[in-house]
């Protein structure tokens, strides 16, 4: 298995650690419910070292951008990042991924599970365009700051007044004294920052953060608790919620796809199948109590029919219910309440609205 640069760092934390796609990661520290508690009241420190981070230079890269890239792009103020996906002919999706414009190259953020696929993938689509795709994800560390206390802790070791970096916004500025890509992005529903420097830096810049962070209670924060941070906050996983069997109108995400692109790879395909209308759609479901439903378990109606599955699912430390993902039928999409099959026996969860948490503004 590949680890991170902070692998030394878990292991003094008393991490336990799991293969995530290859790699070596945090699953937890103190316990994923803790963990969970602290990002929604104080603040975390994650390693995101393990996602890849490909750069785009030359006078056509915004072009290639345009044309691989889902979102709207073309009116994305620099200094700004967007979500969206990169899609196959079919219009199912390759990866979702956050697209940040910089003055000189666009930044793209990707999941570590399309690190092996996801670089080539971008170049077979130049054609002529003059455009350079270089993958940084092994050059550079990824550390991501979350919590209401985030800023906090952060400014007291950044150049840059963060007050003035807007949600999605992004800038570059030292951190530590190292000169840090910074951006108010997160996968947590919580405000916060994620970072990205030079991988010599990384040790440095973790401990700096943890220090400065000590009087707010911060702590490491592993892969269970992310997972719950962001199915709390109605945020994909891919592979579960989209994958290449399930499109991004399928998982109510077409706030991340422009209808109107004719020229990206994917988008009139989807197109044509969101004009159809689908025939499975999204649902958030929460149960007071009762069996947790995970990942691949059934759902069915109130009289045994199936009508789909769980995609992502958990105990809610935040809401204090079990919570669940899934895709259903479209026609059960007002059904008030269905039922998780679990061990032979059917448990009740109400269809509740989405995301089941906001942050407090």
């Amino acid at each position: 298995m590949r680890a991170t640069p902070l692998k030394d760092r878990h292991a003094a934390a008393k991490a336990r650690f799991v293969d995530f796609f290859g790699w070596e990661m945090p699953v937890q520290y103190a316990g994923i419910l803790a963990e969970t508690s602290c990002v929604r009241g104080h603040v975390g420190l994650f390693d995101l070292c393990h996602m890849g981070r490909l750069v785009l230079t030359g006078p056509d890269r915004e072009a290639l951008v345009d044309r691989v890239f889902s979102g709207r792009f073309q009116t994305l103020k620099h200094g700004r990042a967007k979500y969206g996906f990169l899609l196959n002919e079919d219009g199912y999706p390759i990866d979702d991924v956050l697209v940040y414009r910089d003055t000189e190259a666009v930044h793209i953020v990707i999941n570590a599970t399309g690190r092996g696929k996801d670089p080539d993938w971008v170049n077979a689509q130049k054609g002529d365009l003059d455009a350079t795709v270089t993958d940084v994800s092994d050059d550079q560390a990824m550390i991501a700051l979350q919590g209401p206390g985030s800023e906090h802790v952060l400014q007291a070791l950044c150049g840059a007044d963060l007050s003035q970096v807007r949600y999605y916004g992004f800038t570059t500025a030292p951190v530590c004294g190292h000169e840090t890509l910074l951006a108010r992005t997160g996968y947590t529903g919580e405000d916060g920052f994620e970072l990205f420097f030079d991988k010599a830096h990384a040790v440095e810049v973790w401990d700096a953060l943890l220090d400065s962070g000590r009087s707010l209670e911060i702590q490491p924060i592993g892969l269970g608790a992310r997972d719950i941070l962001r199915l709390e906050a109605g945020m994909p996983l891919y592979g579960q919620e989209i994958n290449p069997e399930i499109d991004p109108v399928e998982a109510d995400l077409s706030f991340g796809v422009d209808f109107t692109k004719d020229h990206t790879v994917g988008v009139p395909a989807l197109r044509a199948r969101k004009e159809a209308g689908p025939k499975r759609v999204a649902v958030s479901l929460a149960a007071q109590g009762g069996r947790v439903a995970r990942a691949g378990c059934p759902i069915v109606t109130e009289s045994g029919e199936a009508s789909g599955v769980v995609t992502s699912g958990g105990v809610s430390p935040t809401l204090g219910k079990n919570i669940a993902r899934a895709l259903v039928r479209a026609e059960d999409r007002d059904a008030g309440t269905l039922y998780a099959e679990i061990r032979g026996k059917q448990h009740p969860m109400e269809i509740v609205p989405s995301p089941f948490y906001k942050r407090p503004r």
